[in-house]
């Protein structure tokens, strides 16, 4: 079974750290994008072989827009989207452009940890990408 190919978009080194230790015991290859630009040529050349994105909306609109673009090209990827816990309307937006998950920050190791490992296990099964069911935790 092949390695996991995750896209994060984040500007935040620690969180990007942490996206790292949590699907280091998956074997996934993570491709950071720190800004829309970079999402964006990640997506065009590796696109199809992405089994999972996870996006940081705590840079404003840059995630929004990297959201809308890889829903739009790649509507049946997994996408987690993380927001600060006061971001009611960002979690709006993900949900309407195509986020599968959306977690509120702070995040707990662990939580965070199965999060991950959920959508992993998902993205590795053949059905995965055919599930449009959202899943919010809190």
């Amino acid at each position: 079974m092949k390695s996991p190919l995750v896209l994060l978009f984040t500007r935040d080194d620690d969180f990007a750290q942490s996206v790292r230790e949590a699907v280091s015991g998956t074997g996934a290859v993570v491709l950071i994008a720190r800004d829309v630009r970079d999402g964006l040529q990640i997506v065009r050349r590796r696109g199809r072989e992405l089994d999972f994105a996870l996006m940081d909306f705590d840079d404003g609109c840059g995630g929004r827009t990297l959201l809308s673009a890889v829903h739009t090209c790649y509507e049946r990827l997994p996408i987690v989207v993380t927001t600060s816990e006061a971001a009611e309307q960002a979690s709006f937006l993900a949900w309407a452009n195509g986020a599968r998950t959306c977690l509120k920050k702070p995040l707990s190791a662990a939580g965070f940890a199965k999060v991950i490992a959920d959508v992993t296990n998902c993205a590795a099964s053949s059905t995965s990408r055919g599930l449009t069911k959202a899943i919010y935790y809190e």
